[in-house]
């Protein structure tokens, strides 16, 4: 992914101290602090875990959200603020340094920020009325470490994507950053979009077709990789007709089951690596607890692999395919 860091601050997050701390950070393209920021940045912008929201033109949002780098002194003065405060009151949340970004993602002007947990080797300080970076050690920590959270909001697109970390304010357990310093009301990540739909339709399959299930795990799992590659989104809407249309029965429990788990009816987008997950594998638990992992465009090959099904059983036979252990 193209990133291009235009403006970064720095800012200190204790409820200790009397206000918050933040200045500017010049970047530095050769650092390696640079390079930890760039990595950061990059690693988390496409997270398909992160939750999502949109905002709207008369929004809290809206009014401190900067249209371009110049304004995002005005957003880290906002927001630090409200993450001062709001650090006196929650449970649960640790105090630590805070990274504003303005950066271009795809040519798209991307507003993001990341607490950081203090940490041993990377830390803020303040030196001489400025807030600096410390570090205690020559390595940073890895980008992928898991002392932080963060969210990225597009600016043209009016979208926000964050990570679900929550404490607890009062008598209630939320995300922090969505709920009390974005006054955003988050839904659900793409991961567990689709896992709620993967779970809807397999327990319909199990309830409905029993000693057919395993051939129709099969088959829905093959059209879920089709749709994926086609289309790019899953459509719970058309799985009634692609996967239950020969059962009136199974229509009626997918769909009531999509309303519990309160699914929504849109399409829902996938990003390439969700799509590269969804063709890999199909994962079999024996009664005994043995895994295996059958690639889908295998699943009915019989010259590979077969299988036989007797009362909600599968018996399965695995070709010699001269295999080594891994």
């Amino acid at each position: 992914m193209n990133v291009e860091i235009t403006r970064c601050f720095l800012s200190t997050i204790d409820p200790a101290k009397e206000y918050v701390e933040y200045n500017e950070w010049q970047p530095d393209p050769d650092g390696d602090i640079y390079e930890y920021i760039l990595r950061l940045f990059s690693h988390n912008y496409d997270s398909v875990s992160a939750k999502s929201a949109r905002y709207s033109d008369d929004s809290f949002l809206a009014q401190v959200v900067p249209e371009d780098a110049e304004g995002m002194d005005a957003f880290v003065d906002v927001i630090s603020d409200e993450m001062h405060e709001l650090l006196k009151d929650a449970y649960g949340l640790m105090p630590g340094s805070g990274l504003f970004v303005y950066a271009l993602a795809e040519e798209q002007p991307v507003v993001a920020f990341f607490k950081l947990n203090y940490q041993s080797r990377l830390t803020c300080a303040t030196k001489d009325g400025q807030v600096v970076w410390k570090k205690d050690a020559r390595l940073l920590p890895s980008y992928t470490q898991k002392e932080y959270d963060y969210f990225f909001i597009n600016v043209y697109e009016q979208k926000v994507y964050m990570s679900d970390m929550r404490c607890v304010i009062g008598d209630r357990e939320v995300n922090y950053m969505a709920e009390c310093i974005l006054k955003l009301e988050l839904n659900r990540s793409e991961k567990e979009t689709v896992k709620e739909i993967q779970e809807a339709v397999i327990d319909t399959i199990k309830e409905c077709y029993e000693d057919e299930a395993p051939r129709k795990v099969f088959e829905y799992r093959q059209n879920l990789v089709r749709e994926a590659e086609d289309t790019g989104e899953i459509n719970p809407v058309k799985i009634p007709e692609r996967i239950f249309a020969d059962s009136e029965k199974a229509r009626e429990r997918f769909t009531e089951r999509c309303e519990e788990k309160k699914i929504p009816k849109a399409p829902v987008e996938l990003q390439k690596k969700t799509q590269r997950a969804l063709s890999k594998k199909q994962k079999i638990v024996t009664k005994n607890g043995i895994e295996i992992l059958v690639p889908v465009e295998l699943l009915e090959d019989k010259n590979v692999f077969d299988f036989k099904q007797e009362n909600g059983m599968v018996a399965i036979t695995i070709h010699d395919l001269n295999g080594t252990l891994k």
